[in-house]
């Protein structure tokens, strides 16, 4: 167990909210790895450089705190 709290991808919702349903059409539009958004989708831990958060940001076209979300604790 940590002592901090954990970072949730939110890659799916945002996907969706934009009508984007494929790992091609969002690797087209932000130049990330298919491998890259496949693990950003899988909900596993992962851990996501800045250069992957901005890129997704820029193709998304939202905010970081759309695409992340600190999870609270329980």
């Amino acid at each position: 167990m940590t002592d901090y709290p954990e970072i949730e991808i939110k890659l799916q919702e945002v996907m969706a909210k934009r009508k984007i349903r494929t790992i091609e059409k969002l690797h087209q539009m932000s130049g990330l790895s298919r491998k890259a958004i496949s693990k950003a989708l899988s909900g596993k831990p992962y851990k996501m450089n800045i250069e992957t958060i901005s890129k997704l940001c820029a193709a998304l076209d939202c905010e970081i705190g759309e695409l992340l979300e600190l999870k609270k604790g329980e």
